[in-house]
């Protein structure tokens, strides 16, 4: 049983990384490559998987972006999809920042709402920009 359910799982992340879209994002970290895994809408929320891939290691974690507010929360870091499945989200949310992971991914999946490319330019005045959430 255990082998037809790590079969199905690897099959899963197989699927998922062929759909994957590059996300522009190397803070502190140009040798890794960061990933949009999958989305999905949640509410008011979206949460998204992100991957990280460097030349040791490939991690992943979930981001919970409120668009409207320009608010996310996020989990820790998991060396496998699996790892994800029954976290939880930090009760803390923070704000989006231009240059960190959630306002890339942001910029990806926040259409159409009140955080896009062009105001995630212009952040507004309480934003701290040298936070990196």
């Amino acid at each position: 049983m255990k082998t037809v359910i790590s079969l199905v799982t690897f099959c899963v992340a197989c699927h998922a990384t062929a759909d994957m879209q590059k996300i522009q994002y190397s803070y502190d970290d140009s040798d890794a490559e960061y990933s949009l895994v999958s989305f999905v809408e949640s509410g008011t929320a979206i949460q998204a998987i992100v991957q990280r891939e460097g030349a040791y290691f490939t991690s992943y974690t979930k981001v919970e972006l409120d668009c409207a507010n320009r608010n996310a929360r996020h989990t820790g870091m998991y060396n496998s999809l699996e790892g994800l499945e029954n976290v939880q989200f930090d009760q803390m949310q923070e704000r989006i920042v231009e240059g960190s992971i959630a306002g890339e991914v942001g910029k990806m999946l926040c259409k159409g709402t009140t955080l896009s490319a062009s105001q995630a330019d212009n952040p507004p005045a309480e934003e701290q920009t040298d936070d990196r959430t």
